[in-house]
């Protein structure tokens, strides 16, 4: 999870200098290319929080799951 987190990070502060940028260029042509990958950028980073909080859940129904293997084990045993 660690490594999830910290991809959202940097996407994260891409997205934060991006807008920067963006606002440092202005009404120029540049500025709706920018605004462009701006805007991919925020979708890409959307699509990676839910695929982050889906795997946060698995594991934590895997880990459940485990436990009361564990539980049942340590009962039987």
């Amino acid at each position: 999870m660690g490594e999830l987190q910290e991809a959202n990070h940097r996407l994260e502060n891409a997205i934060a200098r991006l807008e920067a940028a963006s606002q440092r260029i202005g009404n120029s042509v540049s500025a709706a290319h920018v605004e462009g990958e701006l805007k991919a950028l925020r979708l890409r980073c959307a699509e990676l929080e839910n695929k982050s909080q889906s795997a946060a859940k698995k594991l934590n129904t895997i880990i459940k799951r485990l436990r009361d293997i564990l539980s049942e084990n340590n009962v039987s045993g």
